[in-house]
């Protein structure tokens, strides 16, 4: 009897802990964590019941709330599925994945499905599928606390598009900056603007937005990695790596659970770093040869340029090696390593330069030493 006891016991505990991974979970500043079934969200606040579909419905200021885990989030599913192809830069993967939580029944599922499908297709350069998802967000959910940052993001991906659209949206922001979302609205407006004198190459206009786009690292942690990953990319690209390095520099140590932005991020400061710091560019860019993060062309591009870096630090250390058997055995070591990663660059799954690029370079490196024969081989 006891063990049919300890059975049932058992199997109600089972229950029990699936019907709570089933809820949501707030975590209140003075209260602890308490699990529910969120029903919707504002920017002011939370409404939530204890009970799926009936029951009190309860209200919590969003001041008093510490953090939200929704329970899409710790369920095997779309969400994790999506979050997991984005770190391996798969991203329109990703965006289809969080597209399928996006047809959820759930507020929760349908907002921040579509905001993360937005985020995904914006990695993979779908400007226009990037502002139709946050367009999603905008309509279907004016005051989450997600909507702000929808419309800016929108706003964004138009202007990367040239869309004259974009600075209408500057422009809605900019007057709702005169109401409760004030600055938040106020410099959401200028880094659309920047970014559409960016486009138009108006370096002026461009600065002045820039100073202007002044995001709080601390509060608005996600919007400020973003604009400054997009600001500091357009900086590289225009040959400003000084500038670009800086950005770079401030960022990376805030992406320790973002491994999609830090690769993104590693590979822009190593290849700053490139022109005067050999040394200094290898470090940057090797976890991305290593770490399951990255994408495909991000790895082909970091390891064509590891190989092409340890290929001149090959060169650098075989001058005047006669004598010194440590900096021979050094030049060695990074040839083979330099053959190796640009083997691999030349083998990438990709259509890019670097693809190319790496398989020229591999011609031109001296011939690999022939393997020494056993002892006592021969005839």
């Amino acid at each position: 009897m006891r063990a049919v006891v300890l059975v049932l016991l058992a199997a109600l505990a089972g229950l029990a802990g699936g019907e709570v991974e089933n809820r949501d979970l707030i975590v209140r500043r003075d209260r602890g964590p308490t699990s529910c079934w969120i029903v919707s969200e504002t920017r002011d606040e939370v409404r939530w019941r204890l009970t799926p579909d009936q029951g009190a419905e309860n209200r919590t200021p969003r001041r008093e709330i510490q953090r939200i885990e929704y329970a899409f989030q710790r369920q095997p599913g779309a969400w994790q599925q999506g979050m997991n192809a984005r770190a391996r830069g798969r991203y329109a993967e990703s965006a289809e994945l969080f597209e399928q939580l996006a047809q959820g029944q759930r507020e929760a599922e349908r907002v921040v499905g579509a905001f993360e499908a937005g985020v995904s297709w914006e990695l993979e350069g779908k400007h226009e599928l990037a502002a139709q998802s946050f367009d999603k967000v905008v309509k279907g959910a004016p005051n989450h606390p997600l909507a702000l940052d929808a419309r800016y993001r929108r706003g964004i991906a138009l202007a990367l598009m040239k869309n004259a659209e974009a600075e209408q949206i500057a422009q809605a922001l900019e007057q709702d900056s005169r109401g409760v979302l004030g600055q938040q609205a106020q410099v959401r407006a200028a880094a659309v603007r920047a970014v559409i004198a960016l486009q138009r190459n108006d370096q002026s206009e461009l600065r002045r937005q820039l100073g202007r786009a002044a995001f709080n690292a601390e509060l608005e942690r996600a919007a400020w990695l973003h604009f400054n990953q997009l600001i500091a990319d357009a900086l590289r690209r225009a040959e400003q790596a000084k500038e670009a390095a800086a950005l770079y520099e401030r960022m990376l140590p805030q992406l320790a659970d973002d491994p999609a932005s830090e690769a993104r991020v590693r590979l822009g400061l190593g290849l700053c770093r490139a022109a005067d710091d050999r040394q200094g560019a290898i470090l940057v860019l090797l976890p991305l040869d290593a770490l399951p993060a990255g994408s495909p062309e991000q790895k082909c591009e970091a390891r064509y340029h590891i190989g092409r870096l340890l290929w001149e630090e090959h060169q650098a250390l075989s001058r005047d090696s006669a004598n010194d058997e440590r900096r021979s055995a050094l030049a060695a070591s990074a040839l083979a390593t330099a053959r190796l990663l640009l083997q691999a660059a030349a083998d990438a799954p990709v259509s890019i330069a670097a693809k190319t690029q790496a398989a020229d370079l591999l011609k031109k490196l001296p011939a690999e030493p022939a393997a020494a024969s056993p002892a006592g081989g021969g005839k």
